[in-house]
């Protein structure tokens, strides 16, 4: 029994010889405000320095079984604790690395760390471990190198802590809270594990150890944007990388739906043009999985036209007043519909401008919206309406390239009964869109063309037609030209 005693005590002596002890010194505390906290200090600082404290503790103590961690402070209410008591509580515990993080102020920017070499015969330790703690802040965290130095000025207050424990020990300011910089990150909880993630890599190389098992996931943020591509719909998945991160899934309407992604995006494209998801995503490596910290998004799937813009001037096609249209592209968009006055004046038209000279009176206002279209929906320009007044064009002549297309048109019989034919020359390869209208303006009938010959010829059944006079109004090359016929 006497050896039995002898054995477990030489292996209790063994693995306290093994074991290292870390204790995070969180600095300041008591309440997250300066109401009432006894140094003055911001809710930043405070609850910073714990945030990052208790972060890095969780990445130890899921990583490394053979550390323990103590922590001076695990709340922000638990009453004030000086410095020289929390150099004794790291003593007490034995300590082999003590860090205290605290958050600057003052004006500057960057990130510094504190050594104390008060009384030590051997000043090498708390130099290096500074030194590292210092380069891996400035790395991991992107800040400032500020500097790493001795600063004997603070043995009475901050470095007290420092002073009077017998660990290697440094005190790391992460960064400036009245920098908006250094702010940001410092009250960003996805910046918090990165330094975390830092102290802890720190520690590690500090103390030569090397810890089995995965550390806990970090945070990150999702989004999801809808775009539309060769108008077809699809939804792009990005997030921001998760610490410690071997994978990730993504949910869709709450289940599973792809697996195992090594990357922080994902394009899904698997969807239907005004259907609504949701989407959600698990960071996951050997010891868990943990959402995204924005939660659950809801996109719907969209591909209707983009917004654009409408252009109306008045100008002159020979003798005859003419509003010219011009608009710009709308993404995703197939056609475009013009409504002129508050009705449908031209329809299918496939550029991005259009010249009215249909019953366009000098002096007379005419007003414009535009509508264009895909497979999905449509879109009013985003401009509204466009109101212009035709202008007198006087005794100025045609082109006489317009004077020679306009004869190029026929219509025939004319007048007609049941049906009428219309030839068109020279219109070989081009676009050709038709109006009809009443002698009111009303809009009757749209007949889109494309001729693969020199000359174009269709018949039109117009049996159902009202008797009276009506205008054919032909688009080729977003130029109008009007003929007149007569339905008995």
């Amino acid at each position: 029994m006497k050896n039995l005693y002898i054995l477990l005590a030489l292996l209790a002596f063994s693995f306290c010889l093994n074991a290292q002890i870390i204790v995070i010194d969180p600095g300041h505390g008591y309440g997250a405000s300066t109401s009432n906290n006894p140094d003055g200090r911001t809710a930043t600082e405070i609850e910073t320095a714990l945030a990052v404290g208790l972060k890095t503790k969780a990445l130890i103590q899921n990583s490394c079984s053979a550390v323990t961690v103590n922590m001076t402070r695990t709340t922000n209410v638990n009453g004030w604790t000086s410095v020289t008591q929390r150099a004794q509580m790291a003593n007490n515990w034995n300590a082999d690395r003590l860090v205290s993080i605290h958050c600057n102020a003052g004006g500057g920017t960057g990130t510094e760390t504190f050594y104390c070499t008060y009384d030590d015969t051997n000043t090498t330790p708390d130099i290096n471990f500074s030194k590292k703690i210092q380069a891996d802040m400035v790395s991991n965290g992107t800040f400032n190198n500020r500097r790493c130095v001795e600063d004997n000025s603070y043995l009475s207050y901050h470095l007290g802590v420092l002073r009077y424990s017998s660990a290697t020990a440094c005190l790391n300011e992460i960064g400036f809270v009245d920098n908006s910089t250094d702010a940001s990150k410092l009250n960003n909880n996805a910046w918090r594990d990165k330094f975390a993630l830092s102290y802890f890599n720190s520690l590690k190389s500090s103390l030569n150890i090397t810890c089995s098992g995965s550390a806990v996931l970090g945070s990150f943020s999702l989004t999801a944007t809808p775009e539309c591509v060769n108008n077809e719909s699809r939804i792009n998945l990005n997030w921001t990388s998760a610490a410690n991160a071997t994978s990730y899934d993504i949910y869709r309407n709450g289940s599973l739906y792809a697996s195992n992604i090594a990357g922080t995006s994902f394009l899904n494209t698997y969807v239907t043009t005004g259907t609504t998801y949701t989407y959600s995503i698990k960071a996951k490596n050997s010891s868990g999985a943990t959402n995204n910290s924005n939660g659950t998004l809801t996109r719907t799937a969209s591909c209707v036209p983009g917004a654009f813009t409408l252009t109306a001037s008045a100008t002159c096609s020979g003798t005859t007043s003419a509003i010219n249209l011009t608009w710009t592209a709308s993404s995703g968009a197939t056609s475009y519909d013009i409504y002129r006055n508050g009705n449908l004046y031209a329809s299918n038209v496939t550029g991005n401008s259009f010249f009215n000279t249909y019953l366009i009176n000098a002096g007379s206002v005419y007003t414009y919206y535009i509508k264009a279209k895909n497979s999905s929906g449509t879109i009013n320009n985003s401009n509204g309406n466009k109101s212009v007044t035709a202008t007198n064009c006087g005794a100025k002549n045609e082109t006489i390239e317009d004077v020679n297309f306009i004869n190029e048109i026929r219509l025939y019989p004319n007048p007609a009964i049941s049906e009428i034919t219309f030839e068109i020359n020279n219109v070989q390869n081009r676009n050709v869109n038709l109006d009809i209208f009443d002698i009111s303006g009303k809009h009757i009938q749209n007949i889109k063309l494309n001729s693969s010959e020199e000359l174009l010829k269709q018949e039109i059944n117009i049996s159902e037609f009202a008797s009276g006079i009506y205008f054919m109004n032909f688009t080729i090359d977003n130029k109008e030209y009007v003929k007149k016929f007569i339905k008995k």
